[in-house]
């Protein structure tokens, strides 16, 4: 009896210590499944950073890559933008596009220069002076008077087109500008404001009817020129000799040549 309480111990025991050990004696076929219900808990998710790391550096270097992709991709958005033509061009055509956009703009700045030939010859052409016999005074609604001197071939100034004028203006028989002697000629917006150097509304007024290549006297009454107040023209950047007073209450005689009336750049 003794011996059967040892023996019932001994065979016991393994199963309440060990029963793994016993699960495998009895079915080796289901040992890995028997061992993982029967004695392995499940493992808790791993918070190791060392495990982690090699992913963290694949995510990082991916984000880094996006990032210079990204910045790559804006720099060349960026240049495309300064020219979308000659990139289009280049990416179509190759570099023939791009040499074929630079014919193109050589073969504009060329036609500009036969086209302002072809004024200058249209303005010679065109203009015819007035014999002094022929000469007549006219008179606007507004009280400015002139006579041509001389009819240009040109168009009239648009507002807004770049004119180029010559003249020598007199208040009260007094010389208080003179562009021809001083070798040059005012370039301005026809029709802007303020001013350009001594002229004003009744000068304007004549000059709006002229031809490029004409040459006009005009009489301007003091209300349409500086009126009571007069005008002193200072030196400028592009003049600094220009000086001249125009007395209040003046009245203003201008000798004015119309040389050129062109297309503003654009």
């Amino acid at each position: 009896m003794h011996q059967s309480k040892a023996l019932h111990t001994r065979r016991t025991a393994p199963f309440t210590s060990h029963p793994t050990s016993l699960c495998i004696a009895r079915s080796p076929s289901l040992r890995q499944t028997t061992q993982c219900r029967s004695t392995e808990p499940d493992a808790p998710p791993s918070t190791n950073t060392a495990s982690a790391g090699p992913s963290t550096q694949v995510q990082d270097t991916t984000t880094a890559t996006s990032s210079a992709g990204d910045v790559k991709r804006r720099k060349v958005r960026e240049a495309e933008s300064t020219d979308a033509v000659a990139t289009f061009l280049t990416r179509r055509f190759g570099i023939a596009g791009g040499l074929g956009w630079l014919g193109f703009l050589a073969i504009g700045t060329l036609g500009e220069q036969v086209k302002t030939r072809m004024e200058v010859a249209e303005v010679e052409q065109g203009t015819r002076d007035i014999a002094a016999e022929s000469q007549k005074e006219v008179v606007l609604p507004s009280g400015v008077r002139y006579v041509d001197l001389r009819v240009g071939g040109g168009q009239m100034p648009p507002k807004g087109y770049l004119a180029v004028v010559d003249y020598v203006g007199r208040a009260n028989g007094v010389v208080f500008e003179d562009t021809k002697a001083r070798g040059k000629p005012i370039v301005y917006f026809f029709g802007s404001r303020p001013f350009t150097g001594g002229l004003c509304a009744g000068a304007e007024q004549a000059i709006s009817t002229m031809k490029a290549g004409g040459k006009r006297r005009v009489i301007v009454p003091p209300e349409l020129g500086f009126g009571e107040r007069g005008a002193v023209l200072r030196p400028t950047e592009h003049v600094p000799d220009k000086q001249g007073i125009i007395p209040g209450g003046a009245e203003l005689e201008y000798e004015i040549e119309l040389l050129r009336v062109s297309i503003p750049p654009s």
